[in-house]
C-alpha cells in the first residue's frame, strides 16, 4: 500500500467517512462496513484499520492529548486518530507514508492551514511510543471495576485487543474438515461449532458456506439456542429473528413438521434470513412487522423466542466500537424496548409454553435485572434456566433466561 499512494488516500477517505457517522451515532461498525462503503475491494483494509483504532483508541486518545494543547475535535481528530493508527498497529502502510498521505489529504479537501497543523502534530506523536493507560473506555471501566474482580478486567482486557477468531456451526450432518478445531462446550448441546485456523484460506475457498454446509457464527449464539427443549414442539416463533443465525440453529433442533416464524422489524434485514435459509432449503415462514401483529395471525406458540435490541457489551470482540458507544444515560431507552418486545413475547406464550429472552450484554439491567422485573409482573412464568457467559477467547458474551408459563 506504500508504493499505492491513490489506493492509501482512498482508504483512509472511506475509514474517516465512515469514522464519522459510527461516531454521530447513525450507524455501527458493521453496519457502516456493510452498508456504507461503496468500494467492496477495500473492506479488509478499511476494516482492519477501524477495528484496530476503537481497540487502541484510548492510548491513541492520550498520545493526541499530549501533542498538543488546541485539542482537535471533529473531523481533524478523527483523522488524527486514524493516522496513528497506521503509524503504530498496521503494516501495510509505512508510518511516514501515512503521515504523508494524511497531510495530502488535508490539503486537498480542506485547505493548507489544517494540513499545516496536523502536520505538526503527526510529528510529535506519530513515531513516539504510546502512553501507557487503560485501554477499555472509561465510562465502562468505572462499571465493570464495581463488578469484576482485577484479574477479570485484565481477562477482558487482553480478549478487548484481541481480534476475534473466525468461528462456524456446522449444519445438518456436516462433517468437520480436517484442519478445523472442534468447539466443545457441553452447553452447546447437539449443535456444532468449528475454529478455521486459516480465515484467509478460508474466505478465498468459501465453499461450504455457499452451499449452506456451514454458517458463520459465535458458539454464544449456540448456548442460547441450546436453551430450550425443541422436542415436541410444534409452533415456534422467533422475534428480532435477523438475519436468522439462531432461527437456523432453531430449525435443526425442531421437529420436521414444526411451524418456524422467524419475525423482524427490518425488511431490509429480513432478505439475509431469506437468504440463509435459501441456502439450506429449510421450511421457514419469514414475517416482517412488529409483534402486535403476530398474535392476531398465528394465535399463540409452544416456544417463544426474542434476542432483543441490546448494548452489545458482551460482542466487543468483534464489535469493539460497542464500548465507545455505550453510554450509562442510554441504558434506560434501551431496557424499555427489551421489557416491551418481552411482554408482546409473553403474550405470545402459550399455556404450558416456553419463553426465551436473550442479549449480548454483560449489563445487570439488561439481564438479571430485566428478568428477574419480569418475573415480578408475570408470576405466572417459571424460570427453567438461566446463563450468563463472559467473552472468552473462542466465544462471545451472552446471557439468556428461559421460563415456562404455567398452564
Amino acid at each position: 500500500m506504500s508504493s499505492n499512494p491513490d489506493r492509501a488516500e482512498r482508504v483512509l477517505a472511506a475509514a474517516h467517512r465512515l469514522s464519522g457517522l459510527i461516531e454521530n451515532g447513525d450507524c455501527s461498525l458493521d453496519d457502516a462496513l456493510d452498508r456504507e462503503l461503496a468500494e467492496p475491494e477495500l473492506r479488509r483494509t478499511v476494516s482492519d484499520l477501524l477495528l484496530t483504532g476503537f481497540r487502541r483508541r484510548r492510548a491513541l486518545e492520550c498520545a493526541l492529548e499530549q501533542a498538543t494543547e488546541q485539542r482537535p475535535r471533529g473531523r481533524l481528530r478523527r483523522l488524527l486518530l486514524l493516522v496513528l493508527t497506521q503509524t503504530h498497529f498496521q503494516h501495510g502502510i509505512a508510518p511516514q507514508s501515512a503521515v504523508n498521505v494524511a497531510v495530502t489529504y488535508l490539503k486537498r479537501r480542506h485547505g493548507d492551514r489544517e494540513a499545516a497543523f496536523a502536520n505538526a502534530v503527526l510529528r510529535r506523536c506519530a513515531f513516539a511510543p504510546l502512553p501507557e493507560v487503560d485501554l477499555l473506555p472509561p465510562e465502562l471501566l468505572r462499571r465493570w471495576r464495581k463488578r469484576y474482580s482485577p484479574g477479570t478486567l485484565r481477562r477482558l482486557e487482553e480478549l478487548w485487543l484481541t481480534p476475534a477468531e473466525l468461528t462456524v456451526r456446522l449444519c445438518g450432518e456436516t462433517p468437520l474438515p480436517p484442519d478445523w478445531e472442534v468447539i466443545a462446550h457441553p452447553w452447546l448441546g447437539p449443535l456444532r461449532f468449528a475454529r478455521i485456523p486459516d480465515p484467509a484460506a478460508f474466505w478465498r475457498a468459501p465453499e461450504l458456506l455457499t452451499r449452506g454446509a456451514i454458517y458463520v457464527q459465535d458458539p454464544a449464539a449456540g448456548a442460547i439456542a441450546a436453551l430450550p427443549d425443541c422436542r415436541g414442539i410444534r409452533r415456534m416463533i422467533e422475534l428480532c429473528a435477523a438475519p436468522g443465525g439462531k432461527a437456523l440453529c432453531y430449525r435443526e433442533l425442531l421437529p420436521k413438521e414444526a411451524l418456524l416464524v422467524a419475525a423482524d422489524r427490518s425488511a431490509r434485514r429480513q432478505e439475509l434470513t431469506c437468504d440463509n435459509f435459501a441456502r439450506r432449503g429449510l421450511p421457514v415462514v419469514i414475517e416482517v412487522g412488529t409483534p402486535d401483529c403476530w398474535r392476531a395471525r398465528y394465535g399463540q406458540f409452544e416456544l417463544v423466542t426474542a434476542d432483543v435490541p441490546c448494548s452489545n457489551t458482551g460482542v466487543f470482540r468483534r464489535l469493539p466500537d460497542a464500548l465507545w458507544r455505550f453510554r450509562e444515560s442510554d441504558l434506560a431507552a434501551v431496557t424499555a424496548l427489551q421489557r416491551e418486545i418481552l411482554e408482546e413475547a409473553a403474550a405470545l406464550t402459550a399455556p404450558g409454553g416456553q419463553l426465551l429472552y436473550s442479549t449480548c450484554s454483560l449489563e445487570p439491567e439488561e439481564n438479571f435485572l430485566q428478568s428477574r422485573a419480569f418475573e415480578r409482573r408475570h408470576p405466572e412464568f417459571r424460570p427453567l434456566a438461566e446463563l450468563q457467559l463472559l467473552p472468552d477467547r473462542d466465544r462471545d458474551g451472552t446471557y439468556g433466561c428461559l421460563w415456562r408459563r404455567s398452564v
